[in-house]
């Protein structure tokens, strides 16, 4: 069992600053959570000035740290991707990030050194990461609302991502009757916001309220509203994302 672990990652050597950062993550594995010392620190800025970083959307005070307690939820994540990685032997790439780990039991060494898997590895670290975010209060849970209006009927449906432990809260409501509550499943909600963030959307015509003529709408966290197929657009002409989102949530709701 994995008693201690450190991670160390940082952008490929191609990505230019603001951008460019690393990161470093020591965790400590206790009886009932995993001690948590994180670090995410942007650099190569000392070039820009403070106009050059706020014209790409930073504010020059973007690093962020944090020691705290998160669930044990995430070993055994952990130890099914160590079963699957070897160490690479692959030469440095400055298209490729950086990503060296370090994984131990109480008597040995699990896994140190770069991993050939490095893609499933990132992956993972940014849903880690986004769970460290929200038991440490800087980000709340992701919570994606839908509504679709009929002549006869209107479907409202909520849905509380909480990465801190990897759960789905959803609510559903058809017509005026009470709102309906129940779990999701994980894989299935990530299949979905996949599909939720690959629409095109444009800002600047989403609505602050919330919907009433007919049409299909969906807020993607912002507390704005995008109608889907107007406002929210496919991001290829040959598939029909709108579709299958849609298609997603009416099995979530159980509603035809």
């Amino acid at each position: 069992m994995i008693t201690e672990f450190e991670i160390k990652y940082e952008t490929a050597a191609s990505i230019p600053p603001p951008y460019c950062y690393y990161y470093h993550i020591k965790g400590l594995v206790s009886p009932n959570d995993i001690k948590i010392d994180f670090a995410w620190v942007y650099h190569n800025r000392e070039g820009l000035t403070q106009e050059d970083i706020e014209d790409e959307g930073f504010t020059g005070q973007d690093d962020f740290s944090w020691k705290g307690n998160i669930s044990k939820i995430w070993l055994p994540l952990m130890e099914t991707l160590l079963k699957s990685s070897r160490t690479s032997t692959k030469t440095d790439n400055n298209d490729h990030p950086f990503l060296e780990l370090t994984f131990k039991t109480q008597k040995n060494v699990l896994f140190q050194g770069s991993p050939d898997s490095i893609w499933d590895w990132e992956y993972f670290l940014q849903e880690f990461i986004q769970g460290i975010y929200e038991t440490s209060g800087k980000e709340a849970p992701l919570l994606i609302r839908y509504k679709k209006i009929a002549v006869q009927s209107t479907l409202f449906c909520s849905l509380k991502i909480q990465f801190k432990d990897r759960s789905v809260a959803i609510q559903t409501r058809l017509n005026d009757a009470k709102m309906q509550q129940k779990s999701g499943n994980w894989d299935e909600m990530k299949d979905l916001l996949e599909l939720i963030f690959s629409l095109s959307y444009i800002s600047e015509k989403a609505e602050k309220r919330e919907p009433h003529l007919q049409g299909s709408y969906i807020d993607i966290g912002e507390n704005l509203w995008y109608e889907l197929g107007k406002v929210a657009l496919n991001p290829s002409l040959k598939v029909n994302t709108i579709a299958q989102i849609e298609q997603y949530i009416n099995k979530i709701v159980k509603f035809r």
